[in-house]
């Protein structure tokens, strides 16, 4: 319990700080709806990006439902998910090397692999849980501007989401199993995130994206009743290599 409670007094500010901003963004982009709604095809004129032109053309066409999935999970999630999980799972190991408690933490009656497990299970959960949290409030906040969202396909986009965030957290825990700083892995995670998205918006290459797994495109197949078993399960099964081998390697490494 000390292993859960230490990680969560290192890191609850940051996930309370990313909820705040979360739920904050996501009010703003609901209430901004009518105006955008009404200005939608100027809008679309000025958006140099194809992928982007892409991304409000279906929402000219389908309306709000595309319009909340890109503002809540595309970008919200994506972007601020990134943040926290740079911030707070470059840490998980790096930190220790970096403020020499390395020697202390192993000290303790406790395996390497339980040590590492649950600081990435409470660093899956401090990103994921505000994913859930700020989505549900969205079905309240909609019905205030006049649209309506269902429990089911906000709740199954959140579930999809998260799994992709794992993934992200999954990554970042090898990340920091490897590393000796915690800027060091916290910067290797955003500069991939950034090239990411970079190559989301040159068309020809965006397919190859980890970004184009979380368009809109998926978000009006979970609408219309489609769940992407294939891309959920690819995180899953990504997550939990990625798990593996940071245990693997923790377990061996010299500090």
């Amino acid at each position: 319990m000390s292993l859960w409670r230490q990680f969560l007094r290192q890191s609850w500010w940051i996930a309370v700080g990313y909820f705040i901003i979360l739920e904050a963004a996501l009010v703003v982009a609901i209430l901004y709806w009518p105006r955008f709604r009404d200005n939608m095809p100027a809008i679309t004129k000025l958006v140099p990006f194809r992928a982007i032109q892409d991304l409000l053309a279906s929402m000219e066409h389908a309306g709000y439902w595309p319009y909340l999935a890109v503002q809540q999970w595309f970008k919200g999630c994506s972007l601020f998910g990134v943040a926290a999980i740079a911030f707070i799972g470059s840490g998980i190991i790096a930190r220790e090397e970096d403020q020499r408690t390395a020697e202390f933490l192993l000290s303790r009656p406790v395996s390497r692999r339980r040590v590492l497990v649950v600081r990435h299970v409470m660093l899956s959960l401090l990103v994921t849980l505000p994913v859930f949290l700020s989505s549900i409030s969205a079905v309240w906040i909609s019905r205030s501007m006049g649209e309506y969202v269902g429990w089911g396909e906000v709740l199954v986009s959140s579930l999809f989401m998260s799994l992709f965030l794992w993934s992200l957290a999954s990554f970042t825990t090898l990340v920091s199993a490897w590393s000796s700083h915690q800027l060091t892995a916290g910067a290797a995670v955003v500069g991939v995130a950034l090239v990411s998205f970079a190559m989301y918006l040159v068309e020809g290459i965006n397919q190859w994206s980890p970004f184009a797994l979380v368009d809109v495109r998926v978000f009006m197949a979970i609408h219309d009743g489609a769940y992407p078993w294939w891309a959920a399960g690819g995180f899953v099964l990504a997550s939990l290599t990625m798990l593996h081998f940071a245990v693997r390697h923790f377990a061996h490494r010299d500090f």
